[in-house]
């Protein structure tokens, strides 16, 4: 009887450190990703003059390319690149909406995350990879 609770115990512990690493895992990647977007809307490089104005298609495959560092694949339409202005006054915004599936043993499910830089700009267009910046 005493290995039966045993055996039961650590399959129970198995099962929920494997939840709690994967969700965690993915919640602390939606936090980086989270960052790194809201320091790419603050765009200090383009306001201080150290680097050149990018297009929305480069953003666009810059939040790529961030997101890939943290494991979270994702595609061109599920990032949405908004931009109210152009040159080094424009304001930016960026948003990413994905979902990673959970695996556990008999119980699979999905969560799902929007990743944004901040609030919304009011007056904002939504970029396209035709568009680019003066």
């Amino acid at each position: 009887m005493k290995k039966i609770k045993i055996t039961l115990g650590l399959a129970a512990f198995y099962l929920l450190f494997s939840a709690g690493w994967q969700i965690g895992a993915c919640e602390l990647a939606n936090i980086e990703l989270k960052d790194d977007l809201q320091d790419m809307a603050s765009q200090l490089g383009m306001r201080i003059g150290f680097s050149d104005i990018a297009s929305d298609g480069d953003l666009r495959d810059t939040v790529l390319r961030k997101a890939a560092q943290y494991g979270i694949t994702l595609s061109p339409d599920q990032v949405t690149v908004l931009r109210d202005g152009y040159g080094k006054n424009a304001i930016l915004y960026f948003e990413a909406d994905y979902s990673v599936p959970i695996n556990l043993p008999g119980y699979s499910f999905a969560m799902y995350f929007n990743p944004s830089s901040g609030k919304k700009p009011r007056n904002a267009t939504v970029a396209t990879d035709a568009s680019s910046a003066e």
